[in-house]
């Protein structure tokens, strides 16, 4: 069994989180890169062409650039989401895989993600709108859903459940804990806007305002960052999240001991099989 699998005290659950997020850095970042690829590409279509209409005089050309302008936001609101999900599977599967002490690559995490990237990007949706849903009615709902649902997608992917039956799963999970589970929330969230906001401030000091509205070349240094902070730190808070669900698993569901006698019998199985090979 693996000596990670134990309950957890917050503290040790967010040094779990940093010192597999550092130990495993190209992995992480490789995941969360590969999936961006998509969104990047199409964002710089769409600066190009937002550029190109602010130089457009005749009025049937800029609304040509208006329309494929507006079909580019959609795609890259669509390549968003899709990397999101993306993003969140394969980075799950490769903390399980980490957690439990197997072998894991860029390749293999995307491998097991096949066939669940809707399911994961539904699954995201689903929350989202609970979330945002919630804090729009006087905030505190909105952390309830938090609370509830933030395990959903480890609970997806890992054990190949469908939305509705994930987010009833995560909810399960995540009962008695929630003030936990917000907790590991906020401080992962307050890193991911220090750094980014660290990046634009960096920027600040680097290209004026004005630099910014008027050069491509700017505009490209500044999404590029974007790019690589959001590959670099965006991980992070899945790590944490899927690291948790196993917790809480071990905290409800005595995980552990269950995952120590599947690895015994795996372990027997061999020596078994050749045990009565030579009886035979």
């Amino acid at each position: 069994m693996s000596a990670s699998l134990r309950p957890l005290s917050t503290g040790e659950l967010l040094d779990k989180t940093f010192t597999l997020y550092r130990r495993n850095f190209p992995l992480f970042f490789g995941i969360a890169a590969l999936a961006q690829l998509g969104p990047f590409i199409v964002l710089i279509a769409m600066t190009g062409i937002f550029r190109s209409a602010n130089t457009q005089h005749t009025a049937s050309t800029a609304v040509t650039v208006a329309i494929t302008g507006l079909v580019t936001l959609f795609a890259y609101l669509a390549a968003t989401m899709i990397a999101a999900g993306l993003i969140q599977a394969a980075t799950t599967f490769a903390v399980s895989s980490l957690y439990l002490e197997e072998p894991v690559s860029i390749k293999s995490a995307y491998a097991r993600v096949k066939g669940l990237v809707w399911r994961s990007v539904n699954v995201v949706l689903s929350v989202g709108i609970r979330i945002v849903g919630g804090l729009l009615l006087f905030i505190i709902p909105g952390i309830i859903m938090l609370r509830r649902y933030s395990l959903s997608v480890p609970v997806a992917v890992l054990e190949n459940l469908k939305t509705r039956a994930a987010l009833k799963r995560s909810r399960q999970l995540s009962e008695g804990s929630g003030g936990r589970i917000l907790l590991v929330y906020v401080l992962m969230l307050a890193l991911i806007w220090a750094v980014s906001l660290g990046t634009a401030w960096v920027l600040g000091l680097i290209f004026t305002p004005q630099t910014l509205r008027q050069s491509f070349a700017a505009q490209m240094v500044q999404q590029f960052s974007s790019f690589l902070v959001g590959a670099a730190v965006g991980p992070v808070m899945t790590i944490a999240f899927s690291l948790l669900y196993y917790d809480q698993r071990v905290r409800k569901e005595a995980f552990d001991i269950e995952h120590m006698i599947s690895t015994l019998q795996s372990a027997g199985t061999p020596a078994s099989a050749a045990a009565a090979g030579v009886t035979a």
